[in-house]
């Protein structure tokens, strides 16, 4: 006997509504969604045939730039492809949504973003019909507080709550988080399991994409030394003459050579640019022995270095930078890591003697990413409704 049929009809599958800043941001989201208690509860009643229904917003600067938007919409349709045949029961109602969500038209019930204080994600609030907020963090679950991190440190401190009248709020965040930036409340840890599994996927959606740098990247170095890659910082337009000074980049290769065993007389660091660096590149151009690019490329650095470990099984593989993909490599790839130092960039870089607060602010999301790195924990529980 239909038990559903029999007590009334089934309730509606959950509509969720996730705001985002790209790929990576995604796959964490929506391992968390999947693995949300109601999620799971609402396919026990519905039956595996209903699936949640997920809509997902873009948000931020890349709006602002119909080209690469248009790239990213069209790397998430191939990933939300697979996703939604692959794992049916958990995505088969996901889409990307054209237009803005508006109050007016279709109702949500869960809110799921990075950002509490991002513009774009903050105004998604004003649908009066989200009664449930999850924030997860940006990139692989690190959490801003707000968008400059020295407003936050004071309310960090005193574990200030963020007002969110009439809603239920929870976090899910990766790893330790530092005294000086927390969430007001003890954060969820998230689906480690399910994260990986929807990275593969992503991998696999990514691929054909990816073959032209991935065959780029192997041709460049020698294949007996090990894969050095340098993530660009987006700094460029920071400086007088908008490139970064060639002496940062000697005194980032020193200090490879120190900490990690960099031989610029036999190996070759592989530059890549961030997609808005200048055209000639963030240093200029440079050929040099030890240099190699730079490149740029919107696959995302943890489908790429995903990709070269497994067309370079066993071989070593170094990812050096300053930003957040440093920590979904890491997590998502295994491979090492080496936090560059802001030491350079104070010395050759006037606008930060001007503003030091800048500078302090850079170093107070380095130091948290770096903390972060190699330090999650959590439940390693899967996709279920596979």
């Amino acid at each position: 006997m239909n038990t559903a049929s029999a007590s009334g009809p089934a309730p509606e599958p959950l509509r969720i509504l996730v705001a985002s800043g790209g790929l990576i941001h995604l796959v964490h989201q929506l391992a968390v969604v999947a693995s949300l208690p109601e999620v799971q509860a609402g396919r026990r009643q519905n039956g595996p045939g209903s699936p949640p229904s997920i809509g997902i917003w873009l948000t931020g600067v890349i709006r602002n730039d119909p080209r690469a938007l248009a790239a990213l919409e069209q790397a998430i349709e191939r990933w939300l492809v697979l996703l939604r045949s692959q794992r049916p029961h958990g995505f088969g109602g996901i889409r990307l949504l054209a237009q803005e969500p508006e109050a007016a038209a279709e109702h949500w019930d869960l809110l799921c973003l990075n950002n509490q204080w991002q513009r774009g994600q903050r105004q998604l609030l004003q649908l009066g019909s989200i009664q449930q907020l999850v924030v997860c963090g940006d990139g692989l679950g690190i959490y801003y507080r707000c968008a400059r991190e020295l407003r936050a440190i004071l309310p960090s401190l005193l574990n200030r709550l963020i007002a969110e009248p009439g809603r239920q709020v929870r976090y899910v965040l990766s790893g330790r988080q530092p005294l000086w930036h927390r969430p007001p409340q003890a954060p969820l840890q998230p689906p480690l399991e399910c994260r990986a599994q929807l990275f593969d996927l992503l991998v696999q959606s990514q691929r054909a994409a990816a073959r032209q740098i991935v065959e780029f990247c192997l041709t460049a170095i020698d294949a007996q030394r090990p894969l050095w890659i340098c993530s660009v910082p987006n700094l460029a337009h920071q400086f007088s003459d908008r490139h970064i000074p060639f002496a940062v980049l000697v005194s980032w290769q020193r200090q490879l050579q120190r900490r990690s065993g960099f031989d610029p007389t036999r190996d070759r660091l592989l530059l890549i640019d961030h997609p808005k660096a200048p055209s000639d590149g963030s240093f200029g151009r440079i050929e040099l022995p030890w240099l190699a690019g730079p490149v740029r490329s919107a696959v995302s650095l943890e489908v790429m270095v995903r990709l070269l470990q497994e067309q370079r099984p066993g071989g070593r593989i170094v990812v050096t930078g300053l930003t957040s993909a440093l920590y979904g490599v890491r997590q998502l790839t295994g491979v090492e890591v080496s936090w560059l130092g802001l030491a350079p960039l104070w010395r050759h870089n006037p606008l930060y003697r001007r503003q030091p607060l800048e500078f302090l602010h850079r170093c107070l999301r380095v130091a948290r990413m770096a903390l972060l790195t190699g330090s999650e924990s959590g439940r390693t529980q899967g996709c279920s409704g596979q």
